[in-house]
């Protein structure tokens, strides 16, 4: 009887090893490789403030999100030139102490504007 119990426990034992075992296989499968390429997505805030925006130019890549964070005493936006066609990205008013969000999509160089206030040049870098 002593011998079931022990042979038991070591079924028990056994079994429990395997299954952590798994578990940790399974688990490193789903894990980037420690020198993966890609970065996970990243916030970068463009401050509005004094009629300017800061930074004048950002760069980032796609699927970064670009946030305009609205510090000044008035409304501004952050529009996109679009000559011939729809802007790129256009944030409507952004009111004093509000942000608006952009996630970049496609790489290219984008260079935006405040639409009340023309002379507020901005440039966002899509790599």
């Amino acid at each position: 009887m002593h011998r079931k119990r022990s042979l038991g426990s070591a079924m028990l034992v056994l079994l429990v090893a395997l299954i952590a075992a798994a578990g940790i296989a399974v688990a490193c499968e789903r894990m980037p490789p420690a020198n993966s390429a890609s970065a996970p997505p990243k916030v970068v805030t463009v401050a509005i403030r004094d009629f300017k925006f800061v930074p004048a130019t950002v760069t980032v890549h796609g699927g970064d999100t670009v946030e305009w964070k609205n510090d000044d005493s008035v409304p501004h936006t952050a529009t996109a030139d679009g000559e011939a066609q729809e802007p790129a990205f256009d944030s409507g008013t952004i009111r004093t102490g509000a942000a608006w969000r952009y996630v970049a999509g496609k790489k290219g160089t984008y260079n935006y504007t405040c639409t009340f206030h023309p002379k507020m040049l901005g440039k966002l870098i899509v790599q």
